[in-house]
């Protein structure tokens, strides 16, 4: 009886902890093409790129994104960049007013 009792606890506790810690709404981690115009020192943020063009539903051209893991060499205002954004769940600076964070990589300068 007491085995029984442990064993509808344990399997009861690890239901809950599954139900409550999975999310099915966040996007799948894919990488997107993109290309976005550098802005710094805007709207509350030290850098954030406003996306021209996106191929992707969930990255809306006109949307600002704050990027990590961009090097230093791109952080140029008004810098014309392709890359592929991966969405990341990091927080974006406080009173940084943006649409989202992403991880971008694979960048090159468009002239």
């Amino acid at each position: 009886m007491k085995q029984l009792i442990s064993f509808k606890l344990f399997f009861g506790l690890l239901f809950l902890v599954t139900s409550c810690c999975s999310n099915k709404n966040l996007p799948v981690s894919s990488a997107y093409n993109c290309q976005g115009i550098v802005h710094l020192s805007e709207n509350g943020c030290p850098i954030y790129i406003e996306i021209t063009n996106s191929q992707v539903e969930g990255i809306i051209t006109g949307n600002k994104i704050y990027p990590i893991e961009l090097a230093d060499k791109y952080k140029k205002k008004g810098l014309n960049l392709r890359f592929l954004a991966t969405v990341s769940r990091a927080k974006s600076p406080e009173g940084c007013a943006i649409d989202g964070v992403a991880a971008v990589s694979s960048i090159s300068v468009i002239p």
